[in-house]
């Protein structure tokens, strides 16, 4: 599964998705192993940030990354969200931002 965060309404929802989905997964699987059921929304990685493998629940987490893309034509939500303490949960490549903005004017996205 991939989820794809588009505006300002999707990525606050997202941000509580993801909040709520480590909070459920960390009460349920105290050992810190990662799983089946983490695998389907996070990606274990090492330090390189490369993929570890699943090994059904006997890996140890190292460092989660979001399966995400976080999409929005102003910056200021995302940046919340890497500055926020689930921002190392992201990764600088999941992000498709603009600074300018758009002003609620839709055109602006269309170019």
């Amino acid at each position: 599964s991939i989820v794809i965060q588009v505006g300002q309404c999707g990525n606050q929802v997202g941000r509580s998705f993801w909040d709520l989905a480590l909070r459920e997964h960390a009460h349920w699987n105290k050992a810190g192993l990662f799983d089946e059921p983490l695998n389907t929304f996070f990606r274990n990685v090492d330090s390189k940030g490369n993929d570890l493998p699943v090994d059904t629940g006997k890996r140890k987490i190292r460092s989660l990354k979001a399966r995400a893309v976080l999409v929005d034509m102003e910056e200021g939500v995302v940046s919340e969200l890497l500055h926020s303490p689930l921002g190392e949960v992201f990764d600088h490549r999941q992000l498709i931002t603009d600074v300018s903005g758009s002003g609620n004017n839709w055109a602006v996205g269309y170019k």
